[in-house]
């Protein structure tokens, strides 16, 4: 069991209470999922490629700043507790970032990439979600929308590679709440396709087959309605992009998901107390639950940008 949660805000003078209401949303989650923490944050837009790294044990980072060096130009190397956030121009030498990965993971394997993109920034760890957002400082984070978890490991051990949310392209990561049943058999597939798996999660396969459905083509609707086809288990979870967050419940409706709308702003959670804890609650929202079976949409004013590359 754990806990899923969203906002994706409809004025952008909202913007900068995303920390602030992600964090509410997300403590009263806790009680379904105690072991970990994470959220994936869409700030403002830079323009080149926004990368956080993360290592678990100790490393030269002088030297991890090195190696960035030599690969492209950086903009920016900022500490960031017991990692890096670092800005990439990648306008006269585009990157491989797939190539990249694996030449990384050899080089630092104690170091993990945890986000790229434009906009995306994740930042996960094993315990609550008041200490990730101290450690992080993200109360004050501001951004147009974002998805957050936290995690009761039911059958992966229990890191922060192992914790929510997941990515598998830049800009793009997801929550999930369920269980896969035909797990392998996804993986399987995906791994014949050439997608390399970081952890036996099952949920990192919902991100590898998101990704797979837009490289052939697919808009993240329909990518979504074929996973409503393929991936049989109880689940319910959230996809943020660029420009949007989705919600796909399983066919069967087990995973429980709730809905709060107002013209300022959507939310999202596993549980309608949550929606309580917000500074802003409006008692007259709209408030529903997703059919099974049933994918919702919802789009940021931002102007979608184009993935960097789908790696």
């Amino acid at each position: 069991m754990c806990g899923i949660a969203g906002i994706i805000y409809r004025q952008p003078e909202l913007y900068k209470n995303l920390g602030n209401d992600l964090l509410r949303l997300i403590q009263p989650l806790e009680t379904r999922g105690p072991d970990s923490c994470g959220v994936g944050v869409y700030g403002s837009a830079t323009h080149q490629l926004k990368i956080l790294l993360f290592a678990a044990e100790d490393v030269s980072w002088e030297e991890v700043k090195h190696w960035w060096e030599k690969q492209t130009k950086v903009i920016e190397f900022d500490a960031i507790a017991n990692g890096r956030r670092i800005i990439l121009d990648t306008t006269d030498k585009p990157l491989n970032l797939a190539q990249i990965k694996r030449h990384l993971a050899i080089s630092f394997p104690q170091v993990h990439l945890m986000s790229t993109g434009q906009l995306l920034e994740i930042y996960k760890e094993v315990g609550t979600a008041e200490n990730l957002f101290q450690k992080y400082q993200l109360n004050n984070f501001t951004g147009s929308h974002g998805i957050g978890h936290t995690r009761m490991a039911t059958e992966s051990i229990v890191d922060t590679y192992h914790s929510h949310p997941f990515t598998s392209a830049p800009d793009l990561c997801i929550v999930h709440n369920g269980q896969i049943s035909n797990y392998y058999k996804l993986r399987f597939t995906l791994e014949k396709k050439g997608i390399v798996f970081e952890t036996d999660n099952d949920s990192e396969a919902i991100a590898h087959y998101i990704r797979y459905q837009l490289l052939q083509g697919y808009s993240l609707e329909q990518s979504l309605q074929n996973l409503l086809n393929d991936i049989d288990g109880t689940y319910t979870f959230l996809v943020a992009t660029t420009d949007k967050i989705a919600l796909v419940r399983d066919k069967f409706a087990a995973k429980p998901a709730v809905i709060y709308e107002t013209p300022e702003m959507v939310a999202i959670a596993s549980e309608y107390r949550c929606f309580l804890n917000l500074p802003h609650y409006n008692p007259n929202a709209k408030i529903s639950e997703p059919d099974a079976g049933e994918i919702k949409t919802w789009s940021t004013t931002n102007k979608p940008t184009p993935h960097l590359e789908l790696v």
